[in-house]
């Protein structure tokens, strides 16, 4: 046997091994980080109405111990001006303590890094708050990681521009971008909606059948808010809500404007297999109809349609646009358009509010007609 031959194959395989074994790009990151969260933050145009607010929160110094562990969910310019924020000043008009608590929200007390997250939907975290933020990592490549159904910005990975990654690595953690700021309320659903008068008529129309009290227990729900204009524009005023007959109407008639118990973020929405070729269906109140969330089926929206029909292609909806061509019937989220074809492809100003038993979705129109679902 010719060992020498076979001592260079082996060296040969071994070279190749090597070489093709794919790169750890967060480790090298990890060992290059040279500097903390605060440097990172403040020297980043992108980040510098957050790098203010974290300022003004009294918070620059902590973040910019190397020896501490953070991970910073760090909102974009471009997030911060969806909410009217477009220069610091603006946080002056701020309680001190409102804008502490929002900073806080958005960091965890731990170095979280992307390899770390479990594979799948509401991995829970708490941040410095002691308020529980859900991180869902998919397999899924634009929605591959979110906190609260809010998108986190990937950024091309050392190496390769082909190569995707989340997070920018730094001495005491990791920041990742998000395209929306969080909305974390530390009160129920319930307190949430009284909270805001823009919400009276649909809190009359729970009050009227039986469902308010519920939105104070533990839950979890998912609550479908339009605001007092959409009852308006669609002839329900506070007097004919007060005066419906509670026998004449199914339930659903407001019961459909919450799912308990679902604690349902859209964009998570992807990770569920589908009851239709385009949609998930969820129990109501009612036994009588169903919830479709999201994709092309209802215009990316929310439709309820009846029960015998809800896993049929038949699908008999009875919101406001149920005349409407299929794929078009759908009620928009607030600031969606309603011929958006994907969750994935939003345009608008959607937002979502996470209460401590529930989330709030902010709709642009009412679920149901009154009409459409009468005894």
């Amino acid at each position: 046997m010719n060992i020498r031959k076979y001592g260079g194959w082996i060296m040969l395989l071994l070279w190749l091994t090597a070489a093709c074994k794919k790169p750890d790009f967060e480790s090298e990151e990890r060992a290059q980080a040279t500097g903390t969260i605060s440097n990172y933050l403040i020297n980043n145009f992108d980040f510098s109405l957050f790098a203010a607010a974290v300022q003004k929160a009294g918070l620059t110094d902590s973040l910019d111990q190397a020896t501490t562990a953070f991970t910073v969910l760090a909102p974009l310019n471009s997030a911060f001006n969806k909410d009217g924020v477009f220069q610091p000043s603006d946080f002056d008009k701020w309680p001190a303590d409102s804008l502490r608590y929002f900073v806080r929200t958005h960091v965890l007390p731990v170095k979280l890094f992307y390899t770390d997250i479990p594979l799948s939907s509401d991995n829970r975290y708490e941040n410095l708050n002691h308020t529980r933020l859900y991180v869902s990592r998919s397999t899924i490549v634009n929605v591959a990681l979110t906190v609260n159904g809010v998108q986190v910005q990937p950024q091309p990975s050392l190496g390769s521009s082909t190569n995707i990654k989340y997070g920018a690595t730094q001495l005491n953690g990791v920041v990742y971008p998000l395209s929306s700021t969080l909305k974390v309320m530390p009160v129920t659903v319930q307190d949430f909606l009284s909270s805001r008068p823009q919400y009276s008529h649909l809190i009359a129309g729970l009050k009227k059948f039986g469902f308010w009290e519920q939105l104070n227990a533990d839950g979890p729900f998912t609550v479908f808010a339009p605001q007092d204009s959409c009852f308006e524009n669609r002839g329900m005023t506070l007097d004919s809500i007060s005066r419906m007959d509670a026998l004449r109407y199914d339930p659903a008639v407001f019961g459909s404007y919450f799912l308990k118990p679902n604690h349902v973020f859209l964009l998570d929405m992807l990770q569920l297999p589908p009851t239709g070729t385009s949609y998930v269906t969820f129990d109501t109140p009612s036994p009588n109809y169903k919830m479709l969330i999201c994709q092309a089926g209802v215009g990316a929206g929310v439709g309820v349609v009846t029960a015998a029909s809800a896993n049929t292609s038949s699908q008999v909806q009875v919101g406001p646009y149920a005349d409407r061509p299929w794929g078009d019937q759908g009620t928009a989220f607030l600031g969606e358009p309603r011929m958006t074809l994907s969750i994935t492809n939003f345009k608008g100003t959607y937002i979502n509010y996470t209460c401590t038993n529930g989330i709030v979705h902010l709709m642009s129109d009412i679920l149901v007609m009154p009409e459409n679902v009468t005894r």
